[in-house]
Order: C-alpha cells, then sequence, then structure tokens
C-alpha cells in the first residue's frame, strides 16, 4: 500500500514568511516581490503561505507590525540607556533618546520604514498599534511617556502637553523622511547625528520654552 503523504509542517511558518519577505524588502525588493516567491523563500508551497496571508498586501501589514515592534524595542533600549543623574536633565535626555533611537531605525531600515508607513500598497498600520502579547508598548506611547515624564519633572508645563506627541512626531519624522527622500542635506557639514541633536533641542525648546 502506498503511504500517505504527511503534510509539511513548519515550526512557526507565519512569522518566518514575515521574516523573508523583510529580509527580500531590505535587499531592494519592496516593490516587486510576490506571496508566492517569500514562500519559496522560506521553502514551503504558495498554497501553505496563503493560509497565513490572504495576498501579498495581508504580508506587508504583518511586516509593518514587525518593524513597529522592532522600533519600539530599538526605543526602549535607548530610553534604558540613559544613565541616571539628575531627575530634570534625565527625563530631557530619555525624550532625546526616543528621537535619535526614531531617527537611526529608519536609516538602518529605509525600506522597512517605507512599508510601515504605507509604501508599496502595505496598508498603514497605526504607530499606537498594541504588541501581539500585549507586553510591549509601541512608539507611540513611548513618545507619551516620555512627554509626560516632562511634565512630571517639571521641565514642561502642564498646560503645553496636549498635542505634544503630534508635534514632536511630525518634526522628527519630518526630517527624516527630508534626508530619506534626498531632499535636503543634513547640515552644513553633512553631519546627520548633529542636525538631529539640533532638532532635538527646538523640539525642547518649542515644547518646554527653554
Amino acid at each position: 500500500m502506498q503511504g500517505r503523504k504527511q503534510p509539511y509542517h513548519h515550526g512557526d511558518l507565519r512569522n518566518a514568511l514575515v521574516s523573508a519577505a523583510t529580509r527580500l524588502i531590505e535587499t531592494g525588493r519592496r516593490d516587486d516581490f510576490s506571496l508566492r516567491e517569500t514562500a519559496r523563500e522560506v521553502g514551503v508551497s504558495a498554497n501553505a503561505a496563503y493560509r497565513h496571508f490572504e495576498d501579498r498586501s495581508a504580508l506587508l501589514t504583518e511586516v509593518a507590525r514587525s518593524g513597529f515592534e522592532r522600533l519600539s524595542l530599538g526605543m526602549q533600549k535607548a530610553i534604558n540607556a540613559v544613565p541616571a543623574c539628575d531627575a530634570r536633565e534625565d527625563a530631557t535626555n530619555r525624550f532625546k533618546a526616543v528621537g535619535r533611537a526614531y531617527v537611526d531605525f529608519a536609516f538602518a531600515h529605509r525600506e522597512l520604514f517605507g512599508v510601515m508607513f504605507g509604501a508599496s500598497g502595505a496598508p498603514r498600520i497605526a504607530p499606537n498599534w498594541q504588541s501581539a502579547d500585549g507586553g510591549r508598548a509601541s512608539p507611540y506611547r513611548l513618545l507619551e511617556e516620555t512627554l509626560d515624564e516632562l511634565v512630571v519633572q517639571g521641565v514642561m508645563a502642564p498646560a503645553r502637553r496636549p498635542g505634544a506627541e503630534i508635534k514632536a512626531w511630525a518634526t522628527v519624522h519630518g526630517f527624516t523622511r527630508l534626508i530619506l527622500d534626498g531632499a535636503v542635506q543634513p547640515s552644513p557639514d553633512g553631519s546627520r547625528d548633529q542636525t538631529i541633536e539640533d532638532i532635538l533641542d527646538f523640539i525642547v525648546s518649542g515644547l518646554c520654552g527653554a
């Protein structure tokens, strides 16, 4: 009797497909890969991939979500790395650390960053998403927490707090996008790091009246 063909089982196929798609995206294939090709990268059939994702757009949405999780992790690490010194200074430094981590991630993962904000037909993912296990704060929430700390420590007046996250995020994201698109140069001396420091000082001054 002919033996029954055993179905292929992947330990975590959904995440493997997301990782494979992310690799394709980050090697310049953001606009021209397919769900079928992603399945080949993982070593499974297209039918197996379609059990997890309805189409390429659904896969890109999950890639975007994964990107925001990675961004959140980087931002949290940057916050945790701020050394304790003076409470007011620490609050300011943690806020700036969030901004630096955002820019660093965007430059390290340019193609993925584009997908996260709706490029290549991926539905946009709100930056205040909830992680799959609910255990990690979103990038937006981390920004909110650092702004709240500025108020608690007396760096920012409570009256200036409403809407501060939008102002800060729009400024940092706008700067990042302009540089990535080649629309402007970082600074007269070409230093991106110095330019982001100037931008962050500008934001703190505007929000806190420093």
